[in-house]
């Protein structure tokens, strides 16, 4: 995702790990404490003196010591019988349906059938192969909002030049965050053959778009960047609509939200073509947000998160694509677009529980930290873009009567705690974890958590409050 550039007065700036508030912040976000139930989890019961029986005696998913010690033996539970000797898990859902954890992806429930017209009371489309008139029901001022005839991301633009002529490089260490111009292009110019992301050895498709952002930033080069946007333009770049929108779909979603980002920021400083322009909106109109899996088998959409949940829904390729829709639509001066990103924002919104919880990012497993420190990443950018039309969405009121900076606070409170408890509920579904059953390590204390790719995880550094 890009890093927008313009700096509201009532968010938080990420630089070099520490968050900078000013005093509207400070009153917003220390307004009050939030006072959420954490639950004990007790360890007095010996596990390896149970029997199988004993460990198997639970309706509901067991907590994760039991868990750990079916693991250990090798056994699972259904019905309240062990199996032997294939590893099954069952987790029985308010929704009355029981899903099947496995080693092996499980069979789908048939009676998901049954629950495709279920009502919902924001109006949100079961199904991910149906895209909906309107995301939801929601009717907030969001919708009020109009476009500027003469908009613009960077209001002081020289002042911004300034500004980061005077920061550190963009880039991490290593090939791939430092790749050659020449590798790059080839690879830019090739979507279809490179857009699955995989490794040519080297470097990945997402590597170069980082870079091509990057050589912007650091140098100005925007003619590498008006090169590229127009053969994008010329080719067509078709959106692939590979299954359940694999890697190549969700490349695109990356691409239109870096490819909408830099327009909105260079548009008036490189000369864009109007085939470009018209190539965009085109692009932004009429791509499908929809899982196109075979055999017409229905995955349910966020608002039913189990197993199964199509998590491209409401994850990091909902945001993408958001985003790339807000700022685009500003950009290029077209309602429509900019509406579109709005009925998604407000449908991102409806997901947060009553304790401020993202369901899909918390039910990641030993992932869930990996995942839920973006919330404060993503909705400042939404806050940003919001900003320049001049509307607080950090004081914009969400569904579940929360205010957006309440939900912000919680993942501050809570990812980079010891005590992930508030969490549990949501980490235990092991949703999209490759069969990663470790998230009882999440039971630990920060410090002796893995610290690999996931659980403590690959997260940054604690922002700091300075």
């Amino acid at each position: 995702m890009y890093t927008l550039p313009h700096t509201s007065n009532e968010i938080w700036t990420l630089t070099s790990f520490k968050f900078k508030y000013n005093l509207i912040m400070k009153k917003l976000f220390l307004l009050m404490l939030l006072s959420l139930g954490l639950t004990s989890i007790s360890y007095a019961t010996n596990t390896a003196d149970m029997t199988n029986d004993e460990l198997c005696g639970w309706k509901f998913l067991p907590p994760a010591h039991i868990i750990a010690e079916l693991y250990k033996r090798g056994h699972s539970c259904d019905g309240g019988e062990v199996l032997v000797p294939e590893p099954t898990l069952v987790h029985e859902f308010d929704t009355t349906q029981t899903i099947f954890y496995s080693s092996k992806y499980p069979p789908q429930p048939s009676n998901y059938l049954s629950l495709y017209n279920r009502p919902d009371k924001y109006g949100r489309t079961f199904s991910s192969s149906v895209i909906p008139d309107r995301w939801t029901n929601l009717q907030t001022p969001l919708m009020d909002i109009e476009i500027p005839e003469d908009w613009k991301l960077i209001d002081d633009y020289d002042r911004y030049q300034e500004i980061i002529s005077r920061n550190a490089t963009p880039r991490l260490l290593g090939f791939s965050n430092n790749p050659p111009k020449s590798l790059c292009m080839d690879m830019l110019h090739n979507f279809e053959k490179f857009s699955s992301n995989v490794d040519t050895g080297r470097i990945k498709f997402g590597d170069c778009l980082h870079d091509l952002r990057a050589r912007l930033y650091e140098d100005g080069d925007r003619d590498y960047v008006r090169e590229i946007f127009e053969h994008w333009a010329r080719v067509g770049l078709d959106q692939p609509m590979d299954g359940d929108i694999g890697a190549k779909d969700y490349t695109y979603w990356v691409t239109l939200n870096y490819i909408s980002g830099i327009y909105a920021q260079e548009k008036d400083n490189i000369e864009f073509s109007d085939t470009f322009k018209a190539w965009l909106i085109d692009r932004l109109l009429n791509t499908q947000f929809r899982s196109f899996a075979i055999n017409n088998t229905i995955y349910p959409r966020c608002m039913q998160v189990d197993f199964f949940t199509w998590t491209n829904d409401c994850s990091g390729t909902r945001l993408f694509y958001t985003e790339a829709q807000l700022v685009g639509g500003l950009a290029l001066g077209n309602k429509e677009i900019f509406d579109e990103g709005i009925d998604s924002l407000q449908y991102v919104t409806t997901f947060f529980d009553d304790k401020n919880i993202y369901p899909i990012w918390a039910a990641r497993g030993i992932r869930m930290p990996g995942y839920y420190n973006q919330i404060p990443t993503w909705f400042s950018h939404f806050a940003v873009i919001l900003d320049t039309v001049g509307y607080d969405f950090m004081e914009h009121e969400m569904p579940n009567g929360s205010k957006v900076h309440e939900a912000i606070k919680v993942a501050f409170d809570y990812v980079w705690a010891d005590d992930l408890s508030i969490f549990w509920p949501y980490i235990q579904i092991n949703h999209g974890t490759n069969g990663d059953w470790t998230f009882p390590e999440l039971l630990k204390p920060l410090h002796k958590r893995p610290k690999g790719g996931s659980g403590a995880s690959g997260i940054p550094a604690k922002p700091q409050k300075v």
